[in-house]
């Protein structure tokens, strides 16, 4: 399960695409999540969000009747633990640590690694276009020390 900011960075977005059509990733967002990136991207002025979107349709969990989730700061990222649940995800990748901490996360099964430790553990490949420099430029520096 991928929140938000996440999915911030271009090369993020390309490392999901290659490892989902390679078959070795089924990644999952929320409703909001896409709403959320849609947002900020449009607000940089991209639009590359709609691409990537399209090409992953079937990675957006639909919204759900909320479960009281207790232990949560912030309210507003339990869409992507409810998201987390209903899909029977095994971890959220987020750059957000603090608003998921893993005392709540863990009983339910489900882990919380960053973009970088998630890639450095999973990546078996890099895309043809993408250089270890850009990695590190998109903060995966333990991703491309592998490469």
């Amino acid at each position: 399960m991928f929140d938000t900011n996440a999915l911030f960075h271009f090369c993020v977005r390309e490392l999901i695409l290659h490892e989902s059509k390679a078959g070795r990733l089924t990644p999952f967002w929320s409703v909001r999540t896409v709403e959320e990136l849609r947002g900020v991207l449009s607000g940089r002025g991209r639009s590359d969000a709609e691409a990537f979107f399209t090409q992953l349709s079937t990675s957006t969990v639909p919204a759900s009747s909320p479960e009281e989730l207790k232990g949560f700061r912030d309210s507003g990222d339990l869409h992507v633990v409810q998201a987390a649940r209903d899909a029977q995800a095994s971890v959220i990748v987020t750059e957000n640590a603090r608003d998921f901490p893993l005392r709540h996360l863990r009983p339910m099964g489900i882990d919380r690694l960053s973009p970088d430790d998630f890639f450095a553990a999973h990546l078996r490949e890099l895309p043809p276009d993408i250089a270890p420099d850009t990695l590190r430029r998109a903060g995966l520096s333990r991703t491309a020390k592998r490469f």
